[in-house]
């Protein structure tokens, strides 16, 4: 991204919290996840408030997509709504000792810079809602493994007596072939 987008002026937040609000858009190629067919801009809304050692951010996201189902490759809408809050820290260099991160520090960001660029923090937060093995409802019966016919369309007539392999000398001990 050549353009960083909205920032978030940290130096601006003295007394009172900075409202925000933006709109940023994102490709499917940006976001670079399989599962994710199509992404409307994402909003963005909230404030950002000054606390001990840094800034408080507390904000809500909403983006639409359509995603693909893991299991009958069908096309449906996602459209996460999330509240969420984050600690601003200014980076600085730390010791050896101090590179392992602790439970607190999961909702934190760092940055370099007191205009934070706020494309990154959403960019993450998407990220983070693509779930890695997509449904397009919990009882999907995805698609036939011997004919591809999708089975919450129609049953398919494929006989289902598929038997892995590695069961077979059980098989055949049982029948007291072996």
């Amino acid at each position: 991204m050549s353009n960083p987008g909205p920032v978030l002026p940290l130096e601006a937040v003295v007394e009172e919290p900075l409202s925000f609000e933006f709109e940023i858009p994102f490709t499917r190629e940006e976001l670079d996840r399989e599962p994710l067919l199509s992404v409307s801009p994402a909003r963005i809304a909230g404030e950002v408030s000054r606390v001990e050692g840094g800034h408080a951010l507390t904000a809500r996201l909403a983006w639409d997509g359509v995603l693909e189902c893991s299991r009958c490759l069908a096309p449906y809408d996602f459209s996460p709504r999330e509240e969420f809050s984050l600690v601003l820290y200014p980076r600085q260099s730390i010791s050896e000792s101090e590179l392992s991160l602790d439970r607190e520090d999961l909702d934190a960001h760092f940055y370099d810079d007191p205009n934070v660029p706020v494309a990154p923090i959403v960019e993450e937060r998407i990220q983070m809602a693509i779930p890695m093995k997509p449904l397009c409802r919990e009882d999907c019966l995805g698609l036939c493994a011997q004919c591809g016919a999708d089975r919450n369309v129609a049953p398919c007539d494929c006989a289902v007596e598929f038997v892995d392999p590695r069961w077979k000398a059980l098989e055949l001990l049982k029948k007291g072939q072996v």
